[in-house]
């Protein structure tokens, strides 16, 4: 029998259809690069990762090297490996003449998290990079996400080498992050700076993509100069961010009931450095525990600055700083881009020898579906290096007012 050319192009469809339904789906993603999440976003929510500082010793991933047990030295005669470490540490057999050291993770308040006094201790051996071809892989996890959504993957390594004593032929590991076995980027942990440092890849999940394989591997193939911590595994959305800024004017002495005293004004900028809306916006001033050293002190006024620029926001008219420390009403939102700025007066009586009242206002909102926050910097501007990202270390710090015994006004910035 034969068949047409029509039928023969309709039977080539139905196998392609078929072939193609058959096949699963791949869960793609696109990367976007090691500056972390794109501009005028930040990390935002909670960690996706579970046990990602170590707390709970070696559960919850898998690892190509030989867990060879908490606090013990993962030595390369004894097949290298990896360990789950506490505080500091300098690693045996060297006390005599050390040049391995271990140390807890501080924090990271750019990104929201918060210190680790445990950590991964890794050290493979030559028969784990021969047997991956020159790759092992640390750590891996499958880990729950969103479809069409942009995470940030980071975590925190420290090069466990003194700087001085291995300078010469000591290699500086090389770390890769893969998402389901695709490389996202590669750094080098260097020696120099001797900190801990972050190692981040942005990336967005494709249509359908409900979970990811996460992997951190070491490309270093070097024996000698491959040890190094991490911790603080983290994987978070990249969502709008939200700043603050606080700025005080000079005191002026005035009387207030018949006290004499001082009139402090503040500016508070609040801005939407993302491209979309965030709600549940509220920002929140202690200030009893600012004005706790002062003789007495009430607030006079919190009301918007109404002058171009600013959008208004309802601010709470109950405020007080101490059983009300909530400046804005519930339910306020922001629209992408928009900025509004805040009137604070108040009046205070310092004691006489010197005192320094220091203030910082913390903001929350919610982006998307997760809650960002921010810690106010001092001056004017929210984000004065303009990259969309308020949270970064130059960018929040205490506003402060100092009344000197001649009552001088002194400019500082405490950070």
């Amino acid at each position: 029998m034969r068949l047409s050319f029509t039928a023969i192009i309709i039977i080539i469809i139905l196998f392609w259809s078929h072939t193609v339904a058959t096949q699963p789906v791949r869960a793609a993603i696109h990367n976007i690069g090691s500056g972390g999440c794109p501009a005028n976003t930040v990390v935002g929510g909670d960690n996706l990762i579970q046990n990602g500082d170590f707390a709970q010793g070696a559960n919850g991933f898998s690892s190509a090297l030989i867990n060879r047990g908490d606090g013990i030295y993962p030595d390369d005669s004894g097949g290298g490996g990896f360990s789950i470490q506490n505080g500091n540490v300098v690693y045996p057999p060297f006390e005599s003449n050390p040049y391995l050291f271990g140390r807890p993770f501080p924090g990271d308040e750019q990104r929201d998290v918060p210190p680790s006094n445990t950590y991964f201790y890794s050290n493979p051996s030559a028969a784990n990079y021969s047997a991956g071809n020159g790759r092992v892989n640390l750590w891996s996890k499958v880990v729950s996400v969103a479809p069409n959504t942009t995470y940030n993957f980071f975590a925190y390594f420290d090069n466990l080498l003194d700087p001085v004593k291995s300078a010469n032929g000591a290699a500086d590991p090389i770390i890769e992050l893969r998402v389901n076995n695709i490389s996202v980027g590669t750094t080098v942990v260097p020696k120099t700076p001797d900190r801990w440092v972050p190692i981040q890849f942005a990336f967005t999940t494709g249509t359908g993509v409900t979970s990811l394989t996460l992997q951190i591997d070491s490309l270093t193939n070097n024996t000698f100069g491959d040890d190094f911590a991490m911790t603080q595994i983290n994987l978070k959305q990249c969502v709008s961010g939200v700043g603050a800024a606080k700025y005080a004017f000079p005191p002026q002495a005035t009387q207030h009931n018949g006290e004499d005293g001082y009139r402090l004004e503040y500016l508070i900028t609040i801005r939407n450095l993302g491209s979309d809306p965030v709600s549940n916006l509220q920002a929140t001033d202690d200030l009893a525990a600012v004005f706790a050293g002062a003789e007495a002190w009430e607030v006079i006024a919190l009301e918007n600055v109404n002058e171009s620029g600013f959008v208004p926001l309802t601010v709470n008219p109950n405020f007080n700083g101490q059983t009300d420390k909530q400046l804005l009403t519930p339910g306020q939102s922001l629209a992408a881009g928009h900025t509004a700025r805040l009137r604070l007066v108040v009046w205070v009586q310092p004691p006489e020898g010197p005192i320094v009242f220091a203030n910082r206002v913390q903001l929350t909102a919610v982006s998307g579906n997760v809650i960002v926050t921010d810690t106010s910097n001092p001056g004017l501007d929210p984000d004065p290096n303009g990259n969309g990202d308020p949270k970064e270390v130059n960018e929040s710090g205490t506003t402060v007012t100092i009344f000197t015994p001649y009552q001088y006004l002194l400019p500082i910035v405490l950070r």
